[in-house]
C-alpha cells in the first residue's frame, strides 16, 4: 500500500513538472483568497484579543508577460460580539518574478474602496495595500497556490456626523492564502 502511495505521488510530481507554467499576455484567471489572523493588545492592564476571518474572491487577466491587472471583492470580519464588518472593492496589480520553474515572487498594489460597519453605524472609505511578502506556486498548468505574509496596508474611513475618522498604517505578519484556477 505505502509503495503505491509513493507511486502515485512520484506520478504526480514527474506529471506536474513536465507541464511548463508561465503567466503570459492574454493568460486569464478566477480565484480566491483566504486569511484568518488573531492579534492581542493590553489596554490599561486588561488583555483584548481579537480573530479576523477575511475572503476575497478576485479575477484577473495578463496584460503583459508577468504583469497582471486584477479586481477583487473581500469581505472581513473582526470580533465577536459587535463585531466589525469590512467589504472592500477593487482593483489589483501584480509583477510575477520567476523565481524557479514553478515558484513565483509576486509583489502587488491593492487600491480599494471600503465600506465599514459595527454597532449599527456604516462608515465609508478607501485603502491601499502593497503586497510585500507573496509568492504563487504553479503545481499544473491551471491552477496555482498563492500566500501572502507580509503587507503595508493604509486606510482611511471617516463619514460627516460621526467621530470616527481612523487613518491606520501598518507593517503586518498576516497570512493569507489562495487559490486560482488559469484559463
Amino acid at each position: 500500500m505505502t509503495k503505491k502511495l509513493l507511486t502515485t505521488l512520484v506520478a504526480l510530481l514527474a506529471i506536474s513538472v513536465s507541464m511548463v507554467s508561465a503567466q503570459q499576455k492574454g493568460d486569464f484567471y478566477v480565484g480566491g483568497n483566504l486569511g484568518l489572523s488573531t492579534s492581542s493588545a493590553i489596554i490599561q492592564g486588561e488583555s483584548v484579543t481579537a480573530t479576523e476571518f477575511a475572503i476575497q474572491p478576485n479575477v484577473g487577466y495578463f496584460v503583459a508577460d508577468n504583469l497582471m491587472v486584477g479586481l477583487g471583492i473581500g469581505y472581513a470580519v473582526t470580533g465577536g460580539d459587535g463585531a466589525t464588518h469590512l467589504l472592500t472593492v477593487g482593483p489589483k496589480l501584480s509583477y510575477f518574478v520567476p523565481v524557479c520553474d514553478k515558484l513565483y515572487y509576486t509583489p502587488s498594489l491593492d487600491i480599494l474602496f471600503c465600506y465599514a460597519a459595527s454597532d449599527g453605524y456604516g462608515v465609508p472609505g478607501f485603502g491601499l495595500g502593497l503586497n510585500i511578502v507573496g509568492f504563487e506556486y504553479r503545481p499544473t498548468k491551471r491552477i496555482g497556490l498563492s500566500a501572502s505574509v507580509l503587507s503595508f496596508d493604509y486606510a482611511m474611513l471617516s463619514k460627516e456626523g460621526i467621530t470616527l475618522n481612523t487613518i491606520d498604517f501598518g507593517l503586518t505578519l498576516s497570512p493569507n492564502i489562495g487559490l486560482k484556477f488559469y484559463f
